[in-house]
């Protein structure tokens, strides 16, 4: 009977030793499933196995137990089971659940051992190994010792109380039992250890990982504006994980010359180097720096022991208590920007393979975030910045100035905007090319920005033009004073590659809250200032006006309403005509465009074409002259007139369209007019401009046998050696001469030149705005051909024209 309690004891004990093995495999291959809960729902299964197997054994399978004495120990077995797993779910702390837990199984020793004197002394004495077992897991050593007191003592009563009659053993036997207790008790207290080192191995992998996983997120989140503190919040937990004094970024500057400390973290107690590290030069050949140039980590666990060892160069700033240091490079595209590293002042430190793996990967995340930032800065850069002249650009000067113009509510001070535009500087990219243009647009922007206070703003607007926004000004005088140092940056010569270039430049000013309570409205101003400047000769500034602004208003105005005056038939074209003073006849007119706007009455050329030549619409009323004029001289030839020839005046505008050539041809075609009745008239300014296209063109229109004038002659730069070059049939002589004629002897010579420049060189000459007696006896003197003016006819429609040439007939 004794050998089937034995062998199912040893069943019991087997079965429970794999649970308790498999449990270890599970932790050191999973360490996070490993729990005391298990090991408590294991013990708990095998005391109620236990108890079944005691009632089985001992009262079914033999009749040598009463069944009270075998019915307590089962229930004693069940009854602690059950108990531990009450204990398990208490809301208690783990240390008090375990505490109890323990000391059940303490008692549970001698229980069960005081049951099996009599026959259990040879097996049973080896059942407390199965509740040590258990305790290898546990992490406080106060439980084992617990356990080995119970074993201990209940041994030993065993050994003194029972008779050797009984137990057939020897005290040595006792002592051999309570030896190999001692030997197993010392064994689990050993594995103990073991398994508490692993397992606090693995919780430190966790933590670091941990660690590793929330600064690799908080970096994610990095931008421009929260760099510094998250940059701090990096190294403060990296120092506190480690217990490390100090912890630092150092960045290199563009050229790898020097580095500087961007941020750094100390303990309580040890010195800030972040001041002193500020553009040190870079040591290639120092132990320290040719590691982190070279890519790799420099570790020194005890740098008092390295090989050239100066203490106070481990940043050159007099540091001089550093006793150990761990730094990793950090890199950028490929290239190394700077490097990070931790510091150990009061005590040498042994780093291990955590540190140097964490000091790797942080130094990746933080190459990441910083290239990521850099990209964020460029974009930003891009976005509120001039790439040319570094300055701010149009959107940030806005925004600048609505914030500043938000400040200014709250004083009794006035807020300048200067609109300045340089004069010729297209000369300068045609002459030197772009790039030295760019060179010189960059300079204008920091001779401006030395010039203004701190509290200013100079901004690249767009081509040439530059936006200054000028804060806290008293009254327009001194407003004014500004503006004279301003335009006087321009009487000093630019020098780019050691050549000198000078500039001008026009400038318009507006002041808040005068002339605009919103940037959009200042900048406006500001720019109808500028054009007035311009305007007025260049080389000066202007204050905006009421009268500039009414002025842009009614041409804006005008503007609009010229976009619908073609489709309304509000324009109209009236002619003057060209009377010949020999004959006294009229051989041609000038058509001359009018616009007869509803509200605003008659509104001359004078008017019309500068609105015209400004948007897109000078080409299509251009074009619907011509066909007009064209229209009417055939009309009149069709009456039985006798026929004459008409002027039209041609923009420069319409000289520049290509297709110029082929619309007068298409006019011609429709309206059945003969290209012998019409002249094209180009003002002298026009002719000088793109002289070699003008000439292209003009040579096609004598080809389609059009008449060719220049009008205003005289007026503008009558260089006689292009003259020649031009395909004319007329000098229109300019108003200018004709009024001192009578009055100015120079201009009678100047009138009286011309006209015989224009017979020697074959050229009819048309003498325009005579409007006096005087003027006609000079020119009919001069023999000037044809006169145009008040004196015999001003501008009438095609009915009055016709009249005057049905009498003529």
């Amino acid at each position: 009977m004794e050998n089937l309690v034995f062998l199912l004891s040893i069943v019991f004990f087997v079965f429970f030793i794999f649970y308790i093995l498999s449990g270890f495999y599970v932790f050191f291959k999973l360490p996070h499933v490993i729990s005391t809960k298990k090991v408590y729902f294991y013990l708990t299964i095998a005391m109620i196995f236990g108890g079944i197997l005691n009632f089985v054994t001992r009262y079914l399978m033999s009749k040598e137990s009463s069944l009270t004495d075998v019915l307590v120990l089962s229930s004693v077995l069940i009854g602690f089971g059950l108990i531990i797993q009450v204990v398990q779910r208490l809301a208690l702390p783990d240390r008090w659940k375990d505490f109890v837990n323990v000391l059940l199984l303490a008692i549970l020793v001698p229980i069960v051992t005081m049951q099996f004197l009599e026959f259990g002394a040879i097996t049973i004495w080896a059942f407390p190994f199965i509740l040590i077992i258990p305790f290898l897991v546990f992490r406080e050593i106060v439980y084992l010792g617990m356990m080995a007191v119970s074993i201990i003592l209940t041994q030993i009563i065993v050994w003194v109380m029972m008779p050797l009659v009984y137990v057939k053993l020897s005290g040595v036997d006792y002592l051999l039992r309570i030896g190999l207790f001692c030997i197993g008790i010392w064994l689990c207290y050993y594995i103990n250890q073991l398994f508490l080192l692993r397992l606090n191995e693995t919780a430190e992998k966790m933590r670091l990982q941990e660690l590793i996983t929330q600064i690799s997120s908080d970096c994610v989140g990095i931008n421009q504006h929260n760099f510094e503190a998250s940059i701090n919040n990096l190294l403060k937990i990296s120092s506190e994980f480690f217990l490390i004094d100090r912890a630092y970024i150092c960045l290199f500057d563009q050229e790898r010359e020097t580095f500087s400390c961007i941020q750094d973290y100390c303990r309580q107690g040890i010195k800030s180097g972040q001041e002193f590290i500020q553009n040190l030069p870079i040591n290639r050949n120092h132990w320290r720096m040719e590691k982190i140039l070279e890519n790799e980590l420099f570790v020194a666990s005890d740098i008092s022991k390295l090989p050239e060892f100066v203490n106070a160069e481990i940043f050159n700033m007099g540091i001089s208590s550093i006793k150990a240091q761990i730094i990793a490079p950090i890199t950028s595209k490929e290239k190394i920007i700077g490097f990070w590293g931790l510091d150990q002042e009061t005590k040498s430190l042994e780093w291990q393979e955590d540190h140097l793996n964490f000091m790797k990967i942080i130094a990746n995340i933080l190459g990441d975030t910083l290239t990521r930032i850099d990209a964020e800065k460029e974009l930003n850069f891009m976005a509120h910045y001039d790439e040319i002249t570094k300055l701010p650009n149009r959107n940030l000067f806005t925004n600048f100035l609505y914030f500043s113009i938000v400040k200014q509510e709250f004083t009794q001070t006035h807020l300048g905007v200067v609109f300045l535009d340089l004069d010729s500087f297209k000369v300068v990219n045609n002459t030197v090319g772009h790039g030295m243009g760019d060179e010189l647009l960059y300079l204008v922007g920091e001779k401006i920005k030395h010039l203004m206070k701190k509290t200013d703003l100079v901004s690249r607007f767009s081509g040439d033009e530059f936006l200054i926004m000028i804060s806290h000004i008293e009254n327009k005088g001194e407003m004014a004073l500004i503006a004279e140092k301003l335009m006087n940056l321009f009487y000093e010569p630019f020098i780019l590659k050691g050549q000198e270039f000078f500039m001008t430049a026009s400038a318009g000013i507006a002041l808040y809250p005068i002339d605009g309570k919103d940037p959009e409205e200042l900048i406006m101003n500001a720019d109808i200032a500028k054009i007035k400047a311009k305007e007025k000769g260049r080389n000066q500034y202007l204050l905006c006006s009421s009268e500039m602004k009414e002025e842009v208003n009614r041409q804006n105005q005008l503007t609009n309403h010229l976009y619908r005056a073609l489709e309304k038939g509000e324009l109209i074209v009236n002619y003057q005509p060209q009377v010949c003073l020999s004959t006294g006849r009229v051989t041609g007119v000038e058509s001359l465009l009018r616009w007869q706007h509803p509200e605003l009455g008659l509104i001359s050329p004078a008017v019309i074409i500068p609105l015209a030549e400004k948007t897109s619409l000078i080409n299509p009323i251009g074009e619907w002259v011509l066909e007009t004029a064209c229209r009417q001289n055939k009309a009149w030839q069709v009456m039985g007139m006798e026929p004459i020839l008409m002027a039209v005046n041609i923009s420069a505008s319409q000289l520049k369209n290509p297709n110029l050539i082929s619309q007068i041809e298409g006019i011609l075609k429709r309206t059945g007019l003969s290209p012998a009745y019409l002249e094209v008239e180009i003002t002298e300014s026009t002719a000088i401009l793109e002289f070699g296209e003008i000439i292209g063109k003009l040579n096609s229109l004598k080809e389609l046998g059009v008449s060719i004038a220049i009008d205003d002659f005289g007026t503008e730069y009558s260089s006689l050696s292009r003259l020649k070059m031009l395909p004319l049939d007329r000098l229109k002589m300019d108003k200018q001469f004709v009024d001192g004629i009578g009055y100015n002897h120079k201009d009678q010579s100047i009138a009286n030149a011309i006209i015989q420049l224009g017979k020697s060189l074959g050229l009819a000459v048309v003498a325009e705005g005579v409007e006096k007696e005087k003027q006609v006896a000079f020119l009919r003197t001069s023999q000037c051909d044809l006169i145009q003016g008040y004196y015999y006819y001003k501008p009438l429609d095609a009915l009055e024209i016709e009249e005057i040439l049905r009498r003529q007939g």
